[in-house]
């Protein structure tokens, strides 16, 4: 039995990501890999909703790639890439701008990654107590 899982970022959906070397729009890149049993990722990729699957692990990431010059970036990568070229104002940037906003932009995406996961955990907080809220009204406690 082979199950499938698919990691994409929601960003990687919305946005529209640069190549830096020469500032046309990167594709994305889909690569398929099985995860098996023995693998040190196969509990990660094999539990779905609580629920552990049985069996290889058909899974699907991607990255980007660029269709003219042919780089490929991960997204992290391209993450802090987009901060630099947003930054600098070029889509097209050289080694040393990348060298010298690389630290800077890492730092900005870890900060908002931390925002974001607080943000995330408060809404679903809300949102427990919320249906709680309302499960105890329908059971008549209010």
């Amino acid at each position: 039995m082979k199950n499938k899982s698919t990691s994409i970022p929601v960003a990687m959906l919305i946005k529209k990501f640069y190549c830096a070397d020469c500032g046309n729009r990167l594709l994305k890149n889909p690569k398929k890999r099985i995860v098996r049993r023995g693998d040190a990722d196969y509990r990660e990729h094999s539990t779905i909703g609580g629920m552990q699957l049985i069996g290889d692990v058909e899974l699907t990431e991607y990255d980007f790639k660029c269709h003219h010059c042919g780089k490929i970036t991960s997204f992290d990568e391209q993450c802090v890439i987009e901060k630099i070229q947003k930054k600098v104002g070029s889509h097209t940037l050289s080694q040393s701008e990348i060298a010298q906003y690389t630290q800077q932009a890492e730092a900005d995406l870890k900060k908002r990654r931390r925002i974001t996961d607080i943000v995330v955990k408060v809404i679903f907080i809300l949102l427990a107590v919320f249906v709680g809220c309302i499960l105890l009204k329908t059971n008549g406690f209010f």
